[in-house]
């Protein structure tokens, strides 16, 4: 927080005096217009005054019982001037008084919702984020602040609740193999007679790899959110290929048939991170599948020509389409899902690292079953910004009429 230091005049105090001033500082300049123009122009004469015809020529007009006082004349252009100064001098003095008054009560009522928004937001700082400013009236600048500020809180509440949720999930996924572990050993030292040395080892190697997993994810996700440093021209077709063939002996195992559609495409970006990208993407695909089912991997230039389009689309348990976008969350996985085997961190890495890259990823249910999730980078080559090998679109094609648009 930030420490203010001296005394200054509050907003209202300002406004009140600038308008004040600005009212003073505007009537000094029409009084003084208003004079040099009396004074100058037009060039004038007045006429001496004369007595009333009926008045006695000895001298002024006399009331019996009362003392002879001289009448206030106006009789020079100088009286005039003097007449005008004196009451224009008074009427400006009160306009300039009612101008601060009405200055003071406009500014009070002007800044009446920066004082909501300033108690909403020691509220929100004080207690939780569930406060909102909501300030009511016609749109103007301080409603759509209001909107603003509210619209932000929104979106901090959700972030906060999300990485509230991946705090607990990362925790419970890096507990659970060491607690298994530990399990594992307590057992086997209690009862050496029951355990064999290979299989309790095969156990306990299996489970290493599971934590070894869940930390790479993690470390990925981390080096991903703080963006790409050194981008480096990538052939995502044969990155696609070389994922293929890493993944295709899982495919087997779990009676998946791999198809594929790679046409040469090249983006700037880090070869790791994509890597990543690709793989969780396909082994997402045959992970969450049927026996007999299919997965389908299409790599190409979108629509435009100004984005490389990564698709994966597979076969599975119907989806539904309210659900598609929390699938991103980490560590999230539907009930129809968690018998398959991994973290929950898959397609969190996936949308992370796709941001990463200035690109974008979206997923959606296919009528018939199973998940099309479909990642847009922007293209490019080394000293430009766009390019890369292939031309034209990928047409329709996949499982479920899903194909790169």
């Amino acid at each position: 927080m930030t420490a203010r230091r001296g005394w200054t005049l509050t907003a209202r105090v300002r406004l009140t005096l600038l308008y004040g001033n600005l009212v003073l500082v505007s009537g000094v300049a029409l009084l003084l217009a208003v004079y040099f123009l009396m004074r100058y122009v037009p060039v004038y004469e007045l006429p001496p005054a004369e007595p009333p015809l009926d008045a006695p020529s000895e001298g002024p007009l006399s009331v019996p019982g009362e003392s002879a006082a001289p009448a206030a004349t106006v009789t020079t252009k100088d009286d005039v001037l003097a007449t005008l100064v004196r009451l224009s001098g008074i009427a400006l003095l009160a306009l300039a008084l009612m101008a601060y008054v009405v200055g003071w009560v406009v500014a009070g009522s002007v800044l009446s919702p920066v004082h909501r928004i300033t108690e909403t937001a020691r509220a929100i700082a004080g207690r939780t984020l569930h406060e909102r400013i909501r300030l009511r009236g016609g749109r103007d600048e301080f409603t759509d602040l209001a909107d603003a500020l509210d619209t932000m809180l929104d979106r901090l509440h959700a972030s906060f609740q999300v990485q509230r949720r991946f705090t607990a999930n990362a925790s419970h996924e890096l507990r659970t193999p060491l607690a298994t572990t530990r399990t594992m050993l307590q057992v086997a030292i209690a009862h050496p007679e029951d355990y064999e040395v290979e299989p309790l080892a095969r156990k306990l190697l299996a489970t290493n790899d599971r934590s070894i997993t869940t930390v790479e994810s993690l470390l990925a996700l981390a080096k991903a959110d703080n963006g790409v440093v050194d981008a480096q021209p990538v052939d995502l077709a044969g990155l696609a290929e070389e994922v293929l063939g890493q993944v295709r002996a899982e495919a087997e195992a779990h009676g998946v048939r791999l198809e594929d559609e790679l046409r040469p495409v090249t983006v700037l970006g880090d070869r790791a991170l994509l890597h990543h990208l690709v793989v969780n993407l396909v082994q997402n695909a045959v992970r969450h599948n049927r026996s007999g089912g299919e997965a389908r991997l299409l790599v190409g230039v979108g629509e435009g020509g100004g984005e490389a389009v990564v698709t994966v689309v597979n076969t599975g348990e119907r989806i539904d389409d309210r659900e598609t976008e929390r699938l991103f969350e980490p560590f999230h996985r539907l009930r129809a899902r968690t018998r398959a085997p991994g973290h929950g961190l898959g397609l969190a890495l996936v949308r992370t690292i796709a941001h990463g890259h200035g690109g974008t990823a979206e997923a959606r249910a296919n009528p018939a079953g199973g998940l099309t999730v479909t990642v847009a980078l922007p293209r490019g080559q080394p000293g430009s910004g766009g390019g890369g090998g292939g031309s034209g679109a990928l047409g329709t094609a996949g499982v479920g009429g899903a194909g790169v648009r």
